[in-house]
């Protein structure tokens, strides 16, 4: 007897081996139950799915079809029928892989017996089937979903500004690390004229596609602004917290169920002044001269979540030696420490105690989740220092 790999069978029992008298008997005891069942096939048909053989045993190449029969993955299962009991042979037959085992002898007075160990391996292999296809179809929407976020990486990645620049004698030094595949933390460096540079970093409530889509909304935001300027039609984008209130404006009319928190600064780089404002961003930069580190104050409401917000504003003189360090909070959930304040502390140390190096501060807020490699949020970090040209 060999395994027909050409034809696959409807029925989800195939009675294998057995004579017509025997099979005579098992439509007695079938009677009434709503199984289909292929009977007296010479070759053994693979099942199209799943299904249970029912295999007469009574010689030794029907143990080796019990073998070849026995799927390890549980969607095909074997119920041995012998003539009469024998446990030797019995046991060779478990051995080699059947699910149950009955005796013709006693397969009438039996039959409740049977039947239900027959629905039951049944209801067992189609369960471990439909487990199958359902894994198949999550794998494969789980595959479409992660080439969507990677195409939606790469639109993303491509409306960043570039990693480190040099803006009149000011360097900008960003890393933006997404928690998953894109982010919802982003930044941009935006030279207005000779004089002037808007540089903002935003948080966007959630990550994912949902927030990276909004990251887009503020390039296209802080783009229109700066177009509007070079055409004298809008002179918002050389004020920061005219420049929040214009995306606050959008995002709010757009409905999202998405706010973020954003610090926007405007440098001007004759007068060496920083005009900032702040929508809810925590923790605040971090500003360095003269080795004496202090956190930027201002307060104010995040974007997106109400009409008439309002932002702290600010304003600070750059030192010679001044550097700016800025980040999500996602930086905190790196840092060891009980409370936001001991975190902030420990940056503000940290900065304190080191000159100014974006890598070097990247690596010491990395350092606690080398071993996982997981991060629980978007981390970014912004670096601007005063660099001699």
């Amino acid at each position: 007897m060999t395994l027909n790999t050409m034809c696959e069978s409807p029925a989800s029992i195939q009675l294998i081996g057995f004579e017509p008298e025997h099979i005579i008997l098992f439509r007695r005891i079938l009677a009434g139950h709503a199984l289909l069942v292929n009977e007296g096939v010479s070759n053994v048909q693979p099942f199209k799915h799943f299904g249970v053989y029912i295999v007469r045993v009574a010689r030794e190449a029907d143990i080796q079809l019990i073998k070849a029969l026995s799927d390890s993955d549980g969607y095909f299962l074997v119920i041995s029928v012998y003539e009469k009991a024998d446990p030797t042979r019995i046991l060779e037959s478990l051995r080699a892989g059947a699910d149950d085992v009955f005796f013709l002898t006693s397969l009438l007075e039996e039959q409740s017996a049977f039947v239900s160990a027959l629905e039951l391996l049944l209801t067992r292999c189609r369960l471990i089937y439909e487990g199958k296809v359902y894994r198949e179809t999550l794998e494969a929407s789980l595959e479409e979903l992660k080439n969507d976020q990677e195409a939606a990486y790469q639109v993303q990645s491509r409306l960043l500004p570039p990693q480190k620049q040099v803006i009149k004698d000011v360097e900008f030094t960003y890393s933006v690390t997404p928690s998953l595949i894109v982010s919802g933390d982003f930044i941009d460096v935006v030279p207005i004229n000779e004089q002037l540079t808007l540089f903002y970093i935003a948080d966007v409530s959630g990550h994912g596609a949902a927030s990276a889509l909004i990251t887009i909304l503020l390039k296209n935001i802080t783009s229109r602004l700066l177009r509007n300027f070079k055409r004298s039609s809008s002179y918002d984008i050389l004020s920061p917290v005219r420049t929040l209130e214009r995306i606050n404006k959008e995002v709010n009319s757009l409905a999202l169920d998405k706010h973020l928190t954003a610090f926007c600064g405007v440098i001007n780089h004759q007068a060496n002044i920083l005009n900032y404002a702040v929508a809810g961003h925590h923790p605040m930069p971090f500003y360095k001269s003269g080795g004496e580190v202090t956190i930027l104050p201002g307060r104010g409401m995040p974007l997106g979540l109400f009409e008439e917000a309002i932002f702290g504003e600010g304003q600070q003189v750059l030192d010679d030696d001044f550097s700016l360090t800025l980040c999500s909070d996602g930086v905190l959930e790196l840092l060891s420490g009980g409370s936001i304040a001991d975190k902030e502390q420990q940056l503000l140390n940290w900065l304190k105690s080191n000159p100014p190096c974006h890598e070097a501060l990247k690596a010491y807020v990395f350092s606690g989740c080398e071993l996982s490699g997981l991060i629980p949020d978007d981390v970014t970090i912004m670096s601007l220092m005063r660099v001699n040209l």
